[in-house]
């Protein structure tokens, strides 16, 4: 499988080992804990409120994140859910934790093999899966990130939820 390619520059790859390696720059679980919540009170998200929830789901250990923050398009999922990708900028004196497009990925991975995160804005909702499992199961050779990202009538049965993580 070789690298993506245009016609002059040839793309670096990201081999699937690399989620487990950048996991390891946390010691601490409660350290990736903060840098999930950091994320949901940076200036463009504005979260007011965050859960944090334990469960077993088919004999495995599960933490959910959620918080009532102004969600994610699919543009902003597709950044959080690639490597070294930021544009956070301080807004009315409020500055973002951080800035360099790692934190979520090294925390998520930190603390579970697998991530899914859902999300919803006024238009749309999206899904995406961050998963060493998956990786391994379909021998990839390189990192792949599935997103799925539906419009909607803006209904929820939820309507306090903007965005969800599932990290087992």
């Amino acid at each position: 499988n070789s690298a993506q390619t245009d016609e002059y520059f040839k793309f670096p790859k990201l081999n699937p080992k690399f989620l487990h390696t950048n996991s390891t720059s946390h010691t601490w679980p409660f350290g990736a804990v903060a840098e999930l919540i950091d994320n949901a009170y940076d200036p463009d998200v504005m979260a007011k409120q965050f859960w944090i929830d334990w469960t077993r789901i088919k004999g495995f250990d599960c933490l959910t994140f959620q918080d009532n923050g102004s969600g994610m398009t699919k543009s902003r999922m597709y950044e959080l859910l690639s490597f070294g990708f930021s544009d956070k900028q301080a807004v009315g004196g409020h500055t973002p934790v951080g800035m360099y497009g790692n934190g979520f990925k090294s925390s998520s991975m930190r603390l579970g093999k697998d991530t899914i995160v859902f999300s919803k804005t006024r238009d749309t909702m999206s899904v995406g899966l961050l998963s060493q499992s998956y990786l391994e199961s379909i021998q990839a050779k390189h990192v792949v990130v599935p997103i799925v990202t539906i419009g909607h009538d803006g209904q929820s049965p939820y309507p306090f939820l903007k965005t969800k993580m599932l990290n087992c």
